[in-house]
């Protein structure tokens, strides 16, 4: 099994789709509370969408349990 972290998605098989996005360039916009599994099965794929065009690098999030 692959520890999934930033350092190994290089490593992951072609099979699994990864962000076109660079990740160290985005700034949270939104705050969610209590991050769970509604939140990373929903929310996320959207704005994962939302973060690959130009111009959206704000609104990540910021997760607060």
């Amino acid at each position: 099994m692959i520890a999934l972290s930033s350092k190994t998605l290089s490593t992951l098989p072609a099979s699994v789709e990864v962000f076109a996005y660079d990740r160290a360039s985005l700034k949270a916009g939104i705050v969610h509370l209590s991050v769970g599994n509604f939140h990373r099965a929903h929310q996320c794929w959207y704005v994962d969408r939302l973060l690959e065009h130009p111009g959206n690098e704000g609104w990540a999030f910021c997760g607060v349990g």
